[in-house]
C-alpha cells in the first residue's frame, strides 16, 4: 500500500493559483469571433463574466465549452485550441495570485511541486516569472503537452506531471483544484495507478476561491475542501 509520505504538491491554475477569469473571458471572446465570425456578445457565456463562470463550471473541459456553448464542430474547436496559446500572449489582462496563495507555495517548498492547467504553459510560465515563482515549478503542464482529445478529467495530463516529478516512487500525491473537473481527474489517475499495480495516492484538495465553488451538484467531490490558501499547509501537514 502507499504511504502517506507525501512526493508531490500539484496544483490547478485557473481559480486555484490565480484568478484568470476576466483574461480568459476576454481570450475567448477574440477566439470565438475569430474562428466563427459572430459577434461573441451574442453568446450568452461570454456577455459577462458570471455567465462565463457559470458556464465554466458545467463544462468538463474547454473542448465541451466551444461544442455546447458556441456550436463549434470539432474542426472549429481544434482550430480554437491551437489559437489559445497566441491570443493568450497578446493578453495583457491583470492575472493575480489569490490571496495568500503565494505564502502556501513558499511554505511547502519542500517538496517538488508541479502545476497540471488546459491553460497555455507559455502564459503560466511568464505569470509566474512576473512574480519570481517560476523555481518554485519543476513541472508544467499545459494543454500543449497533452492530446487535445485527452484534456482533463482524463488522467494523462497528471500522471506525465507526477512522472516528471516522482518517477511514480510509492506514495501520497496532493492535488488542489477548484473544479468537479480536477477531481474527476484525480479518481481517474488512481483507477490508472491501481490497474497499472502503481504504489502512488493522489489526494485532492478543493479551494473556494471563485465563483465556482459550489460544489452541491458536483458526481465527484475533493478529499479536502477549504475556504482559506493557508488552510492547505495544515492539511499537507496532516501528512507528515
Amino acid at each position: 500500500m502507499s504511504t502517506n509520505k507525501i512526493q508531490a504538491i500539484i496544483w490547478d491554475y485557473d481559480g486555484t493559483l490565480v484568478d484568470t477569469g476576466r483574461g480568459n473571458l476576454n481570450v475567448t471572446k477574440k477566439i470565438v469571433e475569430n474562428v466563427s465570425g459572430v459577434n461573441p456578445n451574442k453568446f450568452f457565456a461570454l456577455q459577462n463574466l458570471e455567465n462565463y463562470y457559470s458556464v465554466n463550471k458545467v463544462s468538463k473541459n474547454w473542448r465541451e465549452l466551444y461544442k455546447h456553448e458556441f456550436d463549434f464542430n470539432d474542426e472549429q474547436t481544434d482550430k480554437a485550441g491551437k489559437l489559445w496559446t497566441e491570443f493568450q500572449l497578446n493578453d495583457n489582462t491583470p492575472a493575480i495570485f489569490f490571496d495568500g496563495i503565494q505564502a502556501v507555495i513558499f511554505d511547502l517548498a519542500k517538496y517538488k511541486q508541479g502545476i497540471v492547467s488546459q491553460n497555455s504553459k507559455e502564459k503560466i510560465i511568464s505569470i509566474l516569472k512576473k512574480d519570481e515563482l517560476d523555481p518554485y515549478f519543476e513541472s508544467i503542464i499545459g494543454y500543449e503537452e497533452v492530446d487535445l482529445l485527452k484534456q482533463k478529467p482524463d488522467p494523462d495530463g497528471l500522471v506525465k506531471c507526477i512522472d516528471n516529478l516522482t518517477g511514480l516512487l510509492p506514495g501520497t500525491v496532493v492535488f488542489i483544484g477548484d473544479h468537479e473537473t480536477d477531481f474527476q481527474c484525480a479518481v481517474n489517475t488512481n483507477q490508472v495507478f491501481k490497474s497499472e499495480k502503481i504504489d502512488v495516492k493522489v489526494m485532492s484538495i478543493g479551494v473556494r476561491f471563485n465563483f465556482n465553488s459550489n460544489d452541491s451538484e458536483w458526481s465527484v467531490l475533493p478529499d479536502f475542501r477549504v475556504e482559506r490558501a493557508k488552510d492547505i499547509v495544515e492539511i499537507v501537514k496532516s501528512f507528515y
